[in-house]
Order: structure tokens, then C-alpha cells, then sequence
């Protein structure tokens, strides 16, 4: 196909895509009267349609064809923009918004909505007339594929004008309410969504076939359909009718919205598969991948700032963040096997969800608000779906960078072939397996981190302490360098199992089993870990080198702390008393754990010969309970609250630090407990990431908290009103004895002096 038979075609995409957006703008108002101008443009139509027929019947080749289909497009554009200008010039007086109050207006308003679902109809089955017309001739270039083509198109412009025919004709609605004339426009709705979602699909086939991209019907419908909604004749034009609409609706639409429909818009123009091109693939995987990570902290940020938003907006993003798992779960298979079908299925879904939002922008007056952190179910759905995305994008990066194949290499699959209890048992352990290789990729952590950073950054911007501001900018740096750069990019592989605290940074079963020549650095580790315990207390690992401290503090993640109270299970788990449950975890974690040493021990010197799978005990059950069970803890903290791997005592790493820090010098101070009997509110219980509302009680009782529980995040330090509170630990203790004197005039790691008798 030639350069300028190219550009017509997407000249009559630009148009189609702008038609498109128009129609979606003017299906939001509510229109009183039909104009005459709509007979004259109906006329107008079936007469350029006709002439076109005969114009290709006199001709037939296919320039023709093209020649005809864009004099009908051009026709049938500038009508529908005479015909919606006439209607917003004639009809200045609209009602644009239901009422409260059912009265005679309901009549009018009922017949105005009815008839302009009937145009937006008829229209988009117009255009899908004109594609179908086009597809079913180059399917069959013969003289009855014409006949044929010409008959359907026919047929469908048909039903589009008894659609507005009976729309318009009723008088009287069947019943005077509000939520008739709702569920009247949402059943419109999904007419006017599926007709132009049917219209984009047909012109993207026209296209693709036209310009002689791929043969008819390849292998099979489904494959047909993938590849060509995952072509760029399918998904530039969507970018441009959302570009468009975006343009459209500028004034209806808050700008974080406005914002949140650009960023959608831009991953789907870098979708990878829209051209094969080695370039484009790789470039359109990171870069869709970096501003999808925008688009979800722009969401999260707006969340966080929020305790109520609106409800058409909160379904929404669930829809999105739905969407957006099986677009990144599709685009991973498309990495391994080629098949687009998932990702065609999620662009579908996707930009249903977009036009419902669109065509759904003027119900604002009769929406409701949500408080989403009283909503567990809705979180919960954003939590799972996120982390679903989130999961496919690491293993779609790693599959671009390391192969589509390394992946499933590491992890190892144990085969599932044998009797039906060992083929059940290797398939959980494949799952496990490979959800632990993906989770542990560091093309996952990187951009887990990006998302999760950001929003800790927001965090930093608004906490009081200077303390906890530099603690802040330590768990960035300790994610990037610690968890990241050291043990996957700086250090050798051959080295990393052999390397104190940097290999072993969660312990036994980290870098290797527990081995004879790796005994020192898992040793020391745990030397190391246990006296940077003892001078700060567990807040080294849990609220700093942890991955679970950047992200649990970022604004969204932190704001679900309000879950730990009202969650069934979170509030279980409340003050520092280790209950039953806590105990019975406890002791299931370490018993598993001490019982994998001795096996991994007695293994490496070949005293036995137990494995799982193959896979070390060790190493899997630090799979298993830090590169799995903690994610999935993650994502319901709507019903088991903030920091669970901390409350429960699911982690053997936070519980062994916990321990020790105990017996440390870390404790919460206050300056004068007198000002806490005199306060009301009791911020400080209120504001604990894991749930420790015994911290008044102590503080009046002691003056300070000591507690297992106590991870050091400083929350309630932050949020104290009075600043009566503060941290202690070796660094205070090291200058009220070397510096006794001097002590009482300096300020305590950022904050106030404190009272003469603390020094003394």
C-alpha cells in the first residue's frame, strides 16, 4: 500500500476517532425537541451512500472503494456536526441534571433522555454500518460479497432509525422516578459503549486488511481478534478519541481526574504490541510501565488526601485497576507465546470503562460520596488488583530484559506427572515457587520501589520530626541500595551468599541453605542485626532496612492504620499483649524454622537427603513466608490491619530483632506525663501503625513505653499535639553519661529539651 493510500486511512481514523468523541459529548446531555435538520442529513446520507454504491459499481478496485468510503465519512461527520450544533443552538433551555423531586418536568426529561440515547445510536450504528460495508467486501471481493456488504450496511443504518423512531414516538414514561430515568440511561449507555466499541473493533479489521498488514482470519477468530485490537490501527485510535473526549470534557471533569485519563491514554499509545519492532517493543514495555507506576501513585495520592470521594470515580479506579492486571497479566503471555488475546480482552474492557466514565459525567449532581477507608470490601479490590498489575508488570520487565523463558527457569518447577496427591502438592509448590522468583526479581523491587517511594516522599513532606523525616530518607535509600543495587547488581552472585547482613538480609534461607562454608555469614548477620537491636531497637530492620518499611509508610499505605481498629482480625491483635493467636503463630513460624536448620544442616554435610521438590527447607520457607505470605498479607490489610507481619508474628526476622530490642535501650518517652492525663484525644494510640493503643496508659503510668511490639515508625511521636513525646535510645543514653552536664542545654535528635530531671 502506498504512502498516500496510508494517509487517507488515517485520515479517516482522525475523523472517525473525533465523530466518536463528539457523539460521546453530546450522549451526556439531556436534548427536549428533534430538529428538522436531522431528515435532511438522513437524506443527505442514504443519498451519498447510493451514489457511492454506484460510483465503486462503475469502477471496482479497490481505490474506488477507498474513494467512496472516505466521500461517506466526510458526509456523514459534517451532518452529525450540523445536527449537534442545531440541537445545542435551537435548544439553549436543557436540563442537564436529574432532580431530587419527582414533578412534571420528569416527562420532558424522561423523552429528552430516550431521545438522545436514540441519536447516539443511530449514529454510532451509522458508522458501524459504513465498516461493516467496507469488511464484508474485502472478505469477499465478488459481486455478491457487494450485494452482501451493501444489504448488511443497510440493515444496521435501519436499525439505528427505528431505534430514534420509537425513542422519539413514546410520550409518557412508564413510572415518575428518579431511578427510572438512571437505569433507563444505563441500559442507553451500554448500547451507545458497545456500538462503538463494536464500530472501533470493525474499522481497525478494515484497516488492518486494507493496508495489507495481516491475511483473513489467520489461524483462528480469537487470534484474528487479538492481533488486531493489539495493532496500532486499533489502539492509536482509541488514544486519539480519549485524547479528544479528554479535550471534550475538560470542564466536566476534576483535573486529578483529567490527569489520571492522560496517563491512561499514554500507556495505552506505548501499548508494546501496537508495532513489531524490537525498538518500539522494548521501549513501549518500560515506558508503559513507568507512567502506568505515575498513573497508580497519582491515584494513591488522591486517595490519600481523600477520606470521602465519589462513587462513579471509586468504581472507576477499581475497574482500572482491574483492567490493568489482565493487561499486564496479557502482556506477559504475549511475551511468552505471542498471543495478544488477554491483552486485546483488558484494551476492550479498558476503554468500556472509559466511555461509561465519559458518558456518565454528568450524573455528578446525583452521585453519592464513599469513605473508601470505611469500605473494606472496595479497598481491598484496589489492593488486589494493584498488586495483581504490579506482579505481571515485574514479570514483564524481567521477561524483556532476562528472556520470557528465564523466569520459569529460575523457579525451578517441580514436574507434575505421578499419583494425584504428589501432582496437587507440586502444583502449590510451583505457584509458590514462581510467585517467590517473581516477587524476589529485582526488576519487581525496582519498581515496587518507584511506586512505593514516591509516596513515602509525599509522606516526608508532611511529617513534623526531624528525626522521622531523616528515618524516611534512610528507608529510600536502604530499599534502593540495600535490598536492590548491593545483592542483585554491585555484589557477584558467587559472593552474595557469602556476604554478612547484605546476603542474609531476612535471615535463614535468604542466599542458601545452611551450609558448613556459609555458617560465619549467616552468623554474623544475625550478630550484626541483633546489636544494631540493642542501640535502636527493632526499628533498624522493621521501620528501616525492611522492605515492609517503605511500603507501609508511603501517605495511602499509611492512612489504612485505621483498619487496625476496625477490621475484625486487626483488632484482635491490638496493644502490646502477645495474645493466644500471636503465641500460636509465633511458635508454628520458629518450630518450622528450627526444624529446616537442622534438615538443611544435616543435608549440606550429607548426613540426609530431604528436600522439597529439590529446593533446600530452608530457602523454600523463605519463599514461602517472606517472598509469598507476606504479600498476601499486603494486600488484605483491610481485614488484618497495617504492619501485620509484625501484630500476627508472621515474620521470624521482625520477631528475632523484636526480641532483642526488648532488652535494648529503644523506649518511647514522654517529657511530662501530666500532660498526657490531660489529654483527650489520645492521638498518639490512634496514629500506631501496629495497633499499640496501650501507649497513654504507660506514658501515664511509667513515663515511657517499652514494648515487643514497637517497631519505632514515630507516628505517635508525629502526632502527638503537645510534643511532649520522643525517642530514646543509645545515642540519648551515651550523652546523658558522657555529657551530663552539657546534656540539659542541648536539643534531643531534633527535638525539645527535655526537663532537667531526665538528665539528673
Amino acid at each position: 500500500m502506498n504512502v498516500l493510500d496510508l494517509s487517507v486511512l488515517w485520515i479517516i481514523a482522525v475523523i472517525m476517532a473525533l465523530a466518536t468523541a463528539w457523539i460521546a459529548k453530546k450522549a451526556t446531555g439531556a436534548r427536549t425537541t428533534i430538529d428538522n435538520t436531522y431528515g435532511i442529513f438522513l437524506l443527505v446520507m442514504m443519498i451519498t451512500m447510493l451514489g457511492s454504491a454506484v460510483y465503486y459499481l462503475q469502477i471496482q478496485t479497490i481505490t474506488a472503494l477507498i474513494e467512496a468510503f472516505v466521500v461517506n465519512m466526510a458526509v456523514m461527520t459534517v451532518g452529525v456536526w450540523i445536527v449537534l450544533t442545531y440541537w445545542a443552538k435551537d435548544n439553549s433551555d436543557v436540563i442537564e441534571q436529574t432532580t431530587p423531586e419527582i414533578g412534571s418536568d420528569d416527562v420532558g426529561l424522561e423523552k429528552a433522555m430516550r431521545v438522545t440515547r436514540g441519536y447516539a445510536v443511530f449514529f454510532t450504528s451509522m458508522f458501524a454500518s459504513m465498516i461493516v460495508v467496507f469488511l464484508l467486501y474485502i472478505l469477499n471481493p465478488t459481486r455478491t460479497g457487494i450485494e452482501v456488504s451493501l444489504g448488511t450496511g443497510l440493515a444496521i443504518t435501519m436499525l439505528g432509525v427505528l431505534v430514534i423512531i420509537r425513542d422519539a414516538s413514546k410520550r409518557k414514561p412508564a413510572k415518575k422516578t428518579v431511578e427510572f430515568h438512571v437505569s433507563r440511561l444505563s441500559f442507553g449507555r451500554g448500547i451507545i459503549i458497545s456500538l462503538i466499541l463494536l464500530n472501533e473493533f470493525l474499522m481497525g479489521w478494515v484497516f488492518v486488511r486494507a493496508s495489507g498488514i495481516v491475511a483473513p482470519l489467520d489461524v483462528s477468530l480469537l487470534t484474528t481478534f487479538g492481533y488486531i485490537v493489539g495493532s496500532y490501527w486499533f489502539i492509536f485510535i482509541m488514544v486519539l478519541e480519549m485524547a479528544f473526549t479528554i479535550y471534550a470534557f475538560r470542564k466536566e471533569l476534576p483535573r486529578s481526574l483529567l490527569l489520571l485519563i492522560s496517563l491512561q491514554a499514554a500507556v495505552m499509545l506505548l501499548s508494546p504490541t501496537a508495532i513489531a519492532a524490537k525498538l518500539w517493543v522494548s521501549a513501549g514495555v518500560f515506558l508503559s510501565a513507568g507512567f502506568m507506576t505515575v498513573l497508580f501513585i497519582s491515584m494513591f495520592e488522591y486517595l490519600a488526601r481523600k477520606n470521602s470521594i465519589d462513587k462513579t470515580i471509586a468504581n472507576y479506579y477499581l475497574a482500572l485497576l482491574g483492567a490493568y492486571a489482565l493487561m499486564m497479566g496479557g502482556l506477559y503471555l504475549w511475551k511468552l507465546d505471542s498471543d495478544e488475546l488477554f491483552f486485546a480482552i483488558s484494551i476492550i474492557l479498558e476503554m468500556a470503562i472509559y466511555f461509561n466514565l465519559i458518558l456518565n459525567s454528568k450524573k455528578s449532581s446525583v452521585a453519592q460520596k464513599t469513605s473508601w477507608l470505611l469500605d473494606a470490601k472496595w479497598t481491598f479490590g484496589v489492593l488486589s488488583a494493584l498488586f495483581v498489575a504490579e506482579f505481571f508488570m515485574g514479570a514483564l520487565l524481567d521477561a524483556q530484559v532476562n528472556g520470557p523463558q528465564n523466569l520459569i527457569q529460575r523457579a525451578a518447577f517441580a514436574s507434575l506427572s505421578g499419583a494425584p496427591l504428589y501432582t496437587v502438592s507440586a502444583a502449590l509448590y510451583n505457584f509458590v515457587s514462581f510467585f517467590g522468583t517473581v516477587t524476589t526479581s529485582p526488576w519487581f523491587l525496582i519498581m515496587m520501589g518507584t511506586e512505593m517511594g514516591a509516596l513515602v516522599l509525599f509522606r516526608i513532606g508532611a511529617v513534623r520530626e526531624l528525626e522521622t523525616k531523616i528515618r524516611l530518607s534512610l528507608v529510600i535509600v536502604a530499599y534502593g541500595v540495600y535490598s536492590i543495587a548491593l545483592p542483585s547488581f554491585l555484589i557477584p552472585s558467587s559472593l552474595v551468599a557469602k556476604t554478612p547482613f547484605v546476603g542474609w538480609s531476612m535471615g535463614v534461607g535468604t542466599a542458601g541453605p545452611v551450609a558448613p562454608t556459609l555458617l560465619f555469614a549467616l552468623v554474623a548477620t544475625y550478630l550484626v542485626s541483633g546489636v544494631l537491636s540493642l542501640l535502636f531497637g527493632s526499628r533498624q530492620t522493621c521501620s528501616v532496612f525492611c522492605t515492609a518499611a517503605l511500603m507501609y509508610q508511603g501517605t495511602f499505605y499509611d492512612k489504612m492504620k485505621t483498619f487496625n481498629r476496625s477490621s475484625k482480625i486487626g483488632r484482635k491483635y491490638l496493644t502490646s499483649k502477645l495474645s493466644g493467636l500471636y503465641k500460636v503463630t509465633f511458635s508454628l513460624v520458629w518450630g518450622s524454622l528450627i526444624v529446616a536448620i537442622a534438615v538443611s544442616y544435616l543435608d549440606s554435610i550429607g548426613i540426609l537427603n530431604i528436600s522439597l521438590f529439590g529446593n533446600d527447607p530452608t530457602v523454600f520457607l523463605f519463599t514461602f513466608y517472606f517472598s509469598f505470605l507476606w504479600y498476601i498479607i499486603f494486600f488484605t490489610i483491610p481485614f488484618v490491619g497495617t504492619y501485620a507481619c509484625v501484630s500476627m508474628g508472621w515474620c521470624h526476622w521482625g520477631t528475632f530483632n523484636q526480641l532483642v530490642g526488648r532488652l535494648g535501650f529503644f523506649k518511647l518517652k514522654v517529657k511530662d506525663p501530666n500532660v498526657c492525663a490531660k489529654c483527650a484525644t489520645k492521638d498518639c494510640a490512634k496514629a500506631c501503625p501496629v495497633g499499640l493503643t496501650d501507649l497513654p496508659s504507660q506514658f501515664l503510668s511509667k513515663g515511657e513505653f517499652k514494648s515487643h511490639k514497637c517497631i519505632g515508625v514515630g507516628d505517635c511521636v508525629s502526632s502527638c499535639p503537645y510534643e511532649n513525646e520522643y525517642f530514646y535510645d543509645v545515642r540519648n543514653w551515651f550523652k546523658l553519661k558522657l555529657r551530663k552536664d552539657e546534656f540539659k542545654k542541648l536539643p534531643i535528635i531534633g527535638y525539645q529539651n527535655l526537663p532537667i530531671h531526665e538528665a539528673e
